[in-house]
């Protein structure tokens, strides 16, 4: 059996019902939609610096749309939201989810220290290590909050940033270690393994070390881009040993063998 869930996607460009739609054309069972909390306008106030992926939606109206989606379709759609941390404003982020029944929450870490992943900056090869090294140090606490149920995208410091450190193995076994002895699983990110498949590899053959439990998402945007790497995904998967995905339905974790 093929890898048959998509546990990372998003709505605000297309919409719920879409992506769900896809998601069936594409053979897959069950899509697990993961907003971006800061496209939620209660949330604006305190991340009014993460630039917007699309129309603003509420907490009540998203929930709605994604509970919705699924209705005559022959996949089960999945509430999760992709959730920011960031030291000094996680307790006010996470009290806006509080009133909401999810069936998963996805850890981010989208900046280190008030600088984004992705931005435009000319670093050297010290201040680039030395940002790789603070953000794993960042996805390592985001784990052990208890906050999630998956970290997304382990490797996603390399956008932006080629100086990968010499000790990148170390420090993949290290958040592998601490996501294994808090039962959180890693996610295997679509769009990584399609620009960065090496570093993908490394991530997983981690996890496969520590029998850390891995997560598949695609971070699609919009509804062609839903399972876009499952193939190249499942092949690296098999090649280093896993063969269980991680899902999960209300808090609980479920998990699939492929």
């Amino acid at each position: 059996m093929p890898i048959d869930s998509d546990f990372h996607s998003h709505v605000s460009r297309s919409s719920a019902r879409k992506m769900a739609q896809s998601a069936q054309e594409k053979g897959l069972r069950i899509l697990g939609l993961s907003e971006h909390v800061f496209q939620m306008s209660e949330a604006r106030s305190i991340l009014e610096h993460m630039a917007l992926e699309g129309p603003l939606l509420t907490f009540p109206a998203y929930v709605e749309e994604v509970c919705t989606a699924d209705q005559d379709l022959g996949v089960e759609v999945r509430l999760g939201m992709e959730v920011d941390f960031i030291p000094g404003k996680n307790e006010v982020i996470q009290a806006l989810l509080q009133s909401y029944s999810w069936d998963f929450l996805m850890g981010s870490v989208h900046e280190v220290d008030g600088l984004q992943l992705g931005s435009d900056n000319k670093w050297g090869r010290e201040e680039g290590e030395a940002l790789w090294l603070r953000y794993f140090e960042l996805l390592r606490e985001a784990v052990s909050s208890r906050y999630f149920s998956v970290v997304s995208h382990p490797v996603r410091m390399r956008t932006g940033n080629p100086f990968v450190p010499s000790t990148l193995d170390e420090e993949l076994e290290r958040l592998a270690v601490e996501a294994t002895r808090c039962d959180v699983a890693l996610e295997i990110n679509g769009y990584d393994v399609l620009a960065y498949p090496s570093l993908v590899r490394r991530l997983a053959s981690a996890c496969v070390l520590h029998q850390t439990p891995i997560s598949v998402g695609s971070d699609a945007h919009n509804p062609r881009q839903i399972a876009q790497a499952h193939p190249q995904t499942e092949a690296i998967l098999r090649e280093t040993g896993i063969t269980k995905v991680r899902i999960w339905k209300q808090l609980v974790a479920e998990e699939y063998h492929f």
